[in-house]
């Protein structure tokens, strides 16, 4: 009996677990794809040794229903609470206009919505080592973006980094 009730004890947190990663594996794979053109978070150090640190190059379109509306420069302003409305402009969902709104608006209005403070710089992307100096160098001659999948949650999961709309690997070459 102790042996059963030892066994279960493990497998049922470690079922758990398999569960939200699959759950979560599933929503990256399976969820709308945006792709949104990014910018360095510091022009002059892209990279910080294994990580492209950048933020989002957001297409602003519509009113802002959520929080202040701008920036002391005129920006929209990103606020911790609020929700972005993507709006695809392309069937591929490259480059959306974006607003910000209340995160309980309607499916209706947006076709994708994401958590503000979940694209707040700095953002970092992961680099193997070995290829960070032909990667930073390629960054000065292609347009940078990042492909995104959101889950039912808003939550960005990054699929790639892409190139010129080419994931970073084929532009450098394997």
């Amino acid at each position: 009996m102790t042996k059963r009730l030892t066994l279960v004890a493990v497998l049922v947190p470690l079922l758990g677990l398999l569960a939200l990663v699959g759950r979560a594996e599933w929503s990256v794979r399976h969820g709308p794809v945006w792709t949104i053109p990014i910018d360095g978070f510091d022009p002059r150090d892209l990279l910080h040794g294994q990580y492209l640190q950048y933020q989002y190059r957001l297409r602003w379109r519509g009113q802002n229903t959520c929080g202040p509306h701008q920036d002391a420069w005129g920006e929209p302003h990103l606020v911790v609470g609020c929700c972005l409305c993507l709006v695809r402009d392309t069937p591929d969902g490259y480059d959306p206009f974006i607003r910000q709104v209340d995160c309980t608006i309607g499916p209706q209005e947006c076709d994708g919505i994401l958590q503000s403070k979940s694209v707040m710089p700095p953002l970092r992307h992961f680099v193997p080592e070995e290829r960070a100096t032909a990667l930073e160098a390629a960054l000065g001659s292609h347009q940078a973006s990042i492909e995104l999948s959101i889950d039912p949650k808003g939550e960005p999961a990054v699929r790639d980094l892409l190139l010129d709309r080419r994931p970073w690997r084929d532009v450098l070459g394997r």
